[in-house]
């Protein structure tokens, strides 16, 4: 029944473009202002008149606003006053949950949380003008935010770590391995590599390497979570051997982070957002690449962690669903894509932008296109919600010395069991 009511409320959004106006005169668009909230009024008549709430993070306005008065321009059968307003990625699925009624329009959402909202009805699925920007989509992009059939968000950005490393300590050769990484002498007082076991956004990269996989291989089945079959223990192991090991440093509140700026650590997991202060303590010396290759059971085994992606999405219940989800496809679009990597270093996912120049040119920028390749997409389940706490109990097992190999099996069955309990309040 839900993906009946989706695909008829789809074909509406096809069929409304019938009734979306004439063409009317060139519009006139105008900005507030203000950093915070941005407006515009077409006074020519003839186009429907749209009013439309926008949300986007404090360093999108400016952006955001700009892309707004050149769709405008060129769809001049819109009469578009708009609001932007600062809502950031991480809480607006939950504002629009709480209240859809006088909630934004559009507005970024994370794509592991793109399911959920549309079980709860609160997605409009986007058919107007995406295949304009379909083909050039990455696949694990697209299964990011498709579902049965029909895309609910606009994907623009991946968002997932990769690995730093300082030049004069490891060659580029070197960082492919994290065997021939761990086996270097670095000198008195320095460590190797560090990453987050204790954090379980990281500590699943050693589970997919071994070849595990968390809620089927599709992501979508709450019951089933193999980390603790024999892979699992595999993987397992290499955990407690790597903890166990005084060349690795834990990055527990940002330690790993202190200890690479200052030249004392060889290399750390982390994300494009550590890559300013990065640049700024190691100049040339910083090297940036995708997670290494780990030796399980005498293979060599990439490590893959979990990649969603910054989206885009449109309210179920928008008065204008045409034009906004016009906008919201507009936004993510080639020239916008470039435009916000430039100007806010959000990383475009688009296949013709990641081969280019501007792209491949950028050290950090082509690390993490590389890694997310390799990564494996976030389940975007409700059931997730059983997964964080329980792998981060793990995580901290390991590293402080409470889970041992004689206990591991053991500790791994809990592990699996508390990530496939039903949820609870």
């Amino acid at each position: 029944m839900k993906k009946l009511l989706a695909l008829l409320l789809a074909a509406a959004m096809v069929m409304s473009l019938a009734a979306c106006g004439s063409k009317g005169e060139e519009n006139k668009s105008t900005g507030s202002d203000t950093t915070k909230t941005a407006s515009t009024t077409e006074k020519a008549e003839g186009p429907q008149d749209v009013t439309l709430k926008i949300w986007v993070p404090e360093e999108a306005i400016a952006d955001t606003d700009k892309m707004v008065k050149d769709f405008d321009e060129i769809h001049d059968e819109f009469n578009i006053t708009y609001e932007i307003a600062v809502v950031g990625i991480d809480e607006a699925p939950a504002q629009v949950e709480t209240d859809a009624d006088i909630a934004a329009d559009i507005f970024y959402v994370p794509s592991g949380g793109v399911a959920d909202m549309v079980n709860k009805g609160l997605l409009l699925p986007l058919v107007k003008d995406y295949d304009t920007i379909e083909a050039d989509l990455p696949e694990s992009a697209l299964t990011a935010v498709t579902i049965d059939g029909l895309h609910y968000a606009v994907p623009f950005s991946p968002n997932t770590y990769f690995m730093y490393y300082n030049k004069d300590l490891f060659t580029e050769e070197e960082v492919k391995s994290l065997e021939t990484m761990m086996a270097k002498d670095l000198g008195d007082g320095k460590w190797n590599f560090s990453t987050q076991m204790t954090n379980s956004w990281y500590a699943e990269s050693f589970f997919f390497a071994s070849g595990c996989t968390l809620f089927g291989g599709d992501g979508r089945d709450a019951a089933n979570c193999t980390f603790n079959d024999a892979k699992g223990f595999a993987a397992g192991t290499y955990m407690i051997d790597l903890a166990t090991n005084p060349k690795y440093l834990e990055d527990a509140d940002g330690v790993g982070g202190s200890a690479f700026k200052e030249g004392n650590l060889g290399a750390i997991t982390t994300g494009a957002w550590s890559a300013p202060e990065f640049k700024e303590a190691l100049g040339d010396k910083l090297g940036a690449t995708a997670l290494p290759t780990i030796n399980i059971d005498g293979a060599d085994k990439q490590l893959s962690n979990f990649v969603d992606f910054k989206t885009i999405a449109v309210k179920s219940n928008t008065e204008f669903p045409l034009c906004a989800q016009q906008l919201a496809v507009y936004f993510a679009n080639h020239d916008a894509a470039l435009t916000r990597f430039v100007n806010e270093g959000d990383v475009p996912i688009l296949k013709s932008l990641a081969e280019s120049d501007e792209i491949k040119n950028d050290y950090v920028a082509a690390a993490l296109n590389d890694q997310a390749a390799f990564a494996t997409n976030q389940p975007s389940i409700p059931q997730m919600g059983s997964y964080w706490d329980p792998m981060k109990a793990f995580g901290d097992g390991v590293y402080y010395g409470e889970i041992t190999k004689a206990n591991l099996q053991e500790s791994l069955d809990l592990l699996v069991s508390n990530v496939t309990s039903t949820l609870t309040e």
